[in-house]
């Protein structure tokens, strides 16, 4: 399971927001569940790394994904700096 974290601008439909349309994708680590895929996004905003994006014209969307359809979806945009992955420990 792909963990992506989406940063759309309000005028985006929640619906709406996806590769395609976000202005920031940011590609997290994979997952084995998607409990797992949200506590790693989740882990993304607690430590900081993505509060330049939420400035209040921005929302963040995090999606879980089977790897086959993220392969498929198209390719991911380079528009932020990579960033490294918080450290998540599963119980």
């Amino acid at each position: 399971m792909k963990t992506l974290l989406l940063i759309c601008a309000l005028n985006v439909a929640h619906g709406d927001c996806g590769v395609e349309t976000a202005e920031v994708v940011v590609q997290g680590p994979e997952s084995q569940s998607l409990v797992v895929c949200g506590l790693h996004g989740q882990a993304y905003l607690a430590e900081g790394a993505l509060a330049g994006y939420l400035d209040g014209d921005h929302y963040l969307k995090i999606t879980c994904t089977p790897d086959n359809r993220t392969r498929a979806a198209a390719p991911l945009r380079q528009t932020a700096m990579p960033v490294q992955p918080p450290a998540v420990e599963v119980p």
